[in-house]
C-alpha cells in the first residue's frame, strides 16, 4: 500500500516538472508498478498541476517585459500580428488549445498554451477547458503508446 501510494506521488510529482511532464512521469509510474490508468490519471493531474503555475509566471513576465520600451513595442506589434486570428479563435476556442496541446511538438504542452492564449486574449474558461482536454488525451495516448512498448518488451525478451 505505501509502495503504491509512494508510485503515485513519484508519477504526479515528476508529471508537475516543466520539461519532465506527463510524458516522463507515466512510463515512470508504470515502472513503479502502477496500472496503467492509475499512472495515466496520476501524470494527468500532476501535469495539471503546471497550469495556475504557468499563468501566473506568464503574465508576471508580461508585465515585466512591458516595462522595457523596445520590448513593449514588439510585443505590441505581435499582439496586433496574432490579434488576426481572433476570428479563427472564436471559431474553434477550446477545441483548437486542445487540438494545439495534443500536438507532441516541443512547446505544445502546459507552457506553450497558455503563452498562446495570453496572446491571442482567450477566455480564461476556454483556456483552461482545452488545456485540460488536451493534457487527457495526450495522457491516455501516452499511457497506451507506453502500455504496449511494456507489452512488446516483455513478448521480444521473456
Amino acid at each position: 500500500m505505501v509502495d503504491r501510494l509512494i508510485a503515485i506521488l513519484a508519477t504526479l510529482g515528476v508529471s508537475a516538472v516543466p520539461g519532465l511532464e506527463m510524458r516522463l512521469g507515466i512510463p515512470l509510474g508504470m515502472v513503479l508498478g502502477l496500472p496503467m490508468a492509475v499512472a495515466t490519471v496520476a501524470g494527468v493531474t500532476g501535469n495539471l498541476l503546471q497550469i495556475p503555475l504557468a499563468l501566473w509566471t506568464v503574465a508576471a513576465a508580461h508585465r515585466f517585459v512591458n516595462r522595457v520600451p523596445a520590448v513593449h513595442r514588439w510585443l505590441s506589434r505581435l499582439e496586433a500580428r496574432v490579434g488576426r486570428y481572433e476570428p479563427l479563435v472564436r471559431r474553434w476556442g477550446w477545441l483548437g488549445m486542445a487540438l494545439f496541446v495534443c500536438l507532441p511538438l516541443p512547446a505544445t504542452g502546459v507552457w506553450g498554451g497558455v503563452v498562446v492564449a495570453r496572446l491571442i486574449r482567450m477566455q480564461a474558461w476556454a483556456m483552461w477547458v482545452g488545456l485540460s482536454l488536451g493534457l487527457a488525451i495526450t495522457g491516455v495516448i501516452c499511457g497506451l503508446t507506453t502500455y504496449g512498448a511494456f507489452a512488446a518488451w516483455r513478448y521480444f525478451f521473456p
